[in-house]
This record gives C-alpha cells, sequence and structure tokens, in this order.
C-alpha cells in the first residue's frame, strides 16, 4: 500500500471535521427548536384533559342526584345513589405533572412548577347545563395556544 502524501491526509481530515461539524450543528439546531419540552408540554396537557373526562362524568351524576353542582372535591368522594363514590381519587393515579380541584362543578387542573413551559398555569373546565345536559368549556387561556389542547382552542 503506497503512502498518501501529507496534504492529502490533511485534506480528509478537514473534510470529516466538516462533516462532523454539520451533523453537530442540525443536532442542536434540532433540540432547540423541535426538542422533547414542547412537545412533552402540549402531551401533559391532552392527558390532564383527557383525564379529567372521569371527573366530568363524577360530577354529571352528583348533579343528577342532588339537582346542583358539588361544593368540591370531597362531595365527590361520597357514596352515590348506587352506593359507589362519585369519583374515587384526585391522586392524578400516579401523574405528579398536575393536580386536579373541583369547585362547585368547576374542574380546574392546575400543572405542576416543574413543568417547563406550562407549569403553574390550569385549564379550567366549566359545565354549562341546559335543558339537564351538560355541556363543558374549557378556557386555557393561562396557556399559550401551541400547549393547549385541540378542545380547548389550541394549535
Amino acid at each position: 500500500m503506497a503512502l498518501q502524501p501529507e496534504s492529502n491526509k490533511k485534506a480528509q481530515f478537514v473534510i470529516a471535521a466538516f462533516i462532523a461539524a454539520q451533523i453537530f450543528i442540525v443536532f442542536v439546531v434540532w433540540i432547540v427548536f423541535f426538542g422533547p419540552s414542547e412537545r412533552e408540554d402540549r402531551i401533559k396537557a391532552a392527558l390532564a384533559l383527557a383525564k379529567a373526562a372521569d371527573l366530568e362524568n363524577a360530577i354529571t351524576s352528583y348533579h343528577n342526584d342532588y339537582k346542583a353542582l358539588p361544593p368540591d372535591n370531597s362531595a365527590l368522594l361520597q357514596a352515590s345513589k348506587t352506593g359507589k363514590p362519585y369519583f374515587t381519587s384526585f391522586e392524578e393515579r400516579g401523574d405528579p405533572s398536575y393536580k386536579m380541584v373541583a369547585a362547585n362543578g368547576v374542574i380546574t387542573l392546575i400543572f405542576s412548577p416543574s413543568q417547563s413551559a406550562i407549569g403553574g398555569k390550569s385549564l379550567v373546565l366549566t359545565p354549562r347545563i341546559s335543558d339537564g345536559k351538560f355541556n363543558w368549556s374549557c378556557d386555557a387561556s393561562a396557556l399559550e395556544a401551541r400547549y393547549r389542547p385541540s378542545q380547548c382552542g389550541g394549535q
């Protein structure tokens, strides 16, 4: 095998270094602009909203039994007319990223401060009752539009 001239080895090294730098730059740009935090925050907000559906059902059942909205979380933990509690747990089912609060029928999902862009912010679900039927409206104005679930006017 013939030895390569010194200038040829330097040119190959420069090309390899240039390619490695380009790959590094693309990787950094990807993380900065398309990083996991924005996606994860949108997913967290959507999952919290989906889990609130059980609480919406509990509030609807409570209203059907008492013809009033439950005043707080503890009212929903009481036994219903069927003997089962309306709602079994406000412990977020192992997910510490948000807290659910029900007051006078209004559900507030408060995201823990450790959540990056949505930390300390909330989604509010308000029942509208018409002819005995519930319609839930979502106020997510505390969250930037890009983090809001589609049901709450998100992108």
